[in-house]
């Protein structure tokens, strides 16, 4: 008999950041698949390292690239900065693309994330702004 593989199909849960309550099991409300990844993406770059006790290396670094001069050095510095703090602190995507879009006027960029979660086929996208915030 030959051997069958199972893939084994996670769902991705999150709690509401609106804390609401359910009425039906007096829980709090769950955000679950695409959602709850991207939340947790826009949670995790929005996030500044070392903000949170006892995981000082958790967030990224991306709050002081805000303030540099907006130039295609900046942008692939932010870039990289964003990579590397998606691989390193969510294991269920993996990036496909990464456009940064940079508005001068308004002094902020605009972050498109092409992502493929581990366990769909279809790619999702997360779009961000980040800007200079004093």
């Amino acid at each position: 008999m030959a051997d069958l593989e199972f893939q084994r199909v996670r769902e991705y849960k999150d709690f509401s950041l609106t804390m609401g309550m359910n009425p039906i099991t007096n829980d709090i409300v769950a955000v679950t698949g695409e959602e709850a990844v991207k939340r947790s993406i826009k949670n995790l770059l929005y996030t500044v390292a070392g903000e949170v006790p006892f995981f000082p290396n958790f967030g990224s670094t991306i709050n002081r690239l805000l303030f540099e001069p907006i130039d295609p050095i900046t942008i692939i510095n932010l870039e990289s900065a964003i990579r590397a703090c998606i691989e390193a602190f969510e294991p269920r995507v993996r990036i496909q693309s990464l456009v940064i879009t940079p508005d001068v006027d308004e002094l902020q960029f605009k972050v498109d994330i092409t992502l493929r979660l581990v366990n769909l086929l279809a790619p999702i996208t997360v779009s961000v702004f980040l800007k200079r915030l004093r």
